[in-house]
């Protein structure tokens, strides 16, 4: 499958925030993603994910997404919020829910598969920094499969950005980039402006001459992990995310996950 980009808010003492910054979190993220283009996946910062409770309703004549979505309304109506709303149906057992998004341990998380598409991995990270100031007292912690964050980890807190220094980069390296303040890479918008959509299959690829096939299956980059840049890690002109964070620091050795 193509690269993803993990972000998570892990649920510890030093992460919080009210129901009313997360608000703006969330319009923040729905304008990211009525704003721009995707080729492969959107932006998907959740606090719960929800599934419906077939088990306990598989006797109910009436579709339990149809019974899911009369509640909602109602209790919509009634002034109730989103995260109330969900509450009161997992109560009654017509969802199931995964509070914390979709990683174990966490407030919220998620992730966006960007594959080879680079813009759409710097539009992932602008959001992110620009949340992580509408949640001030909480750390978004994100992982690259790629090469866009030339660390491969980093810690969001406030539009201060925290690297690691472990297995995904060296502490020499860390110190480096941060001194230089080159840990994102420098992308040129205008090469993705008509980026094909992601797809794993190739079309009839059976009925290719072997030499196609062979040519095909070689660049493997279209997943997305290898970047796609142009000299040293960026491109030569484009959009510097590095400009926008407050600072850089190094963070204090803590074990961070990568993706998983």
């Amino acid at each position: 499958m193509g690269r993803r980009i993990v972000y998570r808010i892990e649920d510890r003492s030093s992460n919080r925030f009210t129901d009313e910054e997360w608000d703006e979190v969330e319009r923040l993220q729905h304008w990211y993603n009525s704003e721009f283009s995707w080729s492969t996946g959107r932006l998907a910062l959740k606090r719960y994910v929800v599934f419906p409770n077939t088990e306990d309703s598989g006797n109910i004549e009436i579709p339990v997404w149809d019974m899911i979505a009369k509640r909602h309304r109602l209790l919509l109506a009634d002034g109730l919020t989103e995260r109330e709303i969900v509450s009161l149906m997992e109560r009654d057992k017509l969802i199931i829910v995964k509070w914390g998004g979709y990683y174990d341990n966490c407030l919220a998380s998620g992730f966006t598969r960007v594959a080879n598409n680079e813009w759409n991995a710097y539009l992932v990270c602008d959001f992110l920094l620009k949340a992580s100031t509408l949640i001030p007292n909480a750390s978004i912690s994100l992982a690259d499969e790629g090469k866009f964050i030339k660390t491969g980890l980093l810690d969001f807190r406030n539009a201060t950005a925290a690297l690691p220094g472990d297995v995904y980069c060296s502490v020499n390296q860390a110190e480096e980039l941060c001194r230089a303040r080159r840990i994102f890479s420098v992308v040129d918008p205008e090469k993705y402006k008509r980026h094909p959509s992601f797809g794993n299959i190739i079309p009839e690829f059976s009925k290719l001459k072997a030499s196609e096939r062979k040519e095909v299956v070689r660049n493997w980059n279209w997943l997305g992990y290898e970047g796609n840049f142009e000299v040293d890690g960026d491109d030569k002109k484009g959009f510097d995310l590095n400009a926008k964070v407050r600072s850089f620091e190094l963070g204090a050795g803590r074990s961070r996950k990568g993706p998983e």
